[in-house]
């Protein structure tokens, strides 16, 4: 048998242990779960109502792009129709038709400045007339006007 060298050691000397209870599990963890949850929730929520919104708006952006290439195809058949329209040959061709006949010489008539000035200021629909510049007034504008028809020497 074995026999202890030493003495056992008061025990009841040095502070006791306080006593072991069982602690009830906190909700908080419970709570962070929850809102934690709600929030990618409504995060993805918020996200499927964006995605819906940029597709319906790609629907109208694709209708307006389809609508577009058929305006520009149009375009391009009537630019291709007035060009024919336009054409010399046709318009030679259409003037026979009519009984027109091509002239056989020209000559330029000379039209007096003051009757061709106040033919254009009876059909203008505007005051843009002529190219005078704005900067001139009423008297400088006679004054070129004379000068250029060789009335003032």
């Amino acid at each position: 048998m074995a026999i202890a060298l030493r003495k056992p050691a008061n025990r009841s000397a040095g502070p006791r242990r306080p006593a072991l209870r069982v602690v009830e599990v906190r909700r908080r963890t419970t709570r962070v779960v929850v809102f934690t949850a709600t929030l990618i929730a409504l995060g993805l929520g918020t996200l499927a109502v964006i995605h819906t919104q940029i597709a319906s708006r790609q629907a109208v952006i694709d209708e307006l792009d389809r609508s577009i290439a058929e305006e520009n195809d149009r375009f391009d058949t009537l630019r291709a129709v007035r060009a024919e329209l336009r054409a010399p040959a046709r318009l030679d061709q259409r003037a026979r038709e009519l009984g027109m006949a091509p002239a056989l010489d020209s000559s330029f008539l000379s039209v007096d400045p003051l009757v061709l000035a106040m033919a254009m200021a009876s059909t203008s629909a505007d005051n843009d007339v002529v190219d005078v510049p704005d900067y001139l007034g009423p008297l400088d504008q006679f004054r070129m006007v004379k000068i250029m028809n060789g009335m003032d020497r």
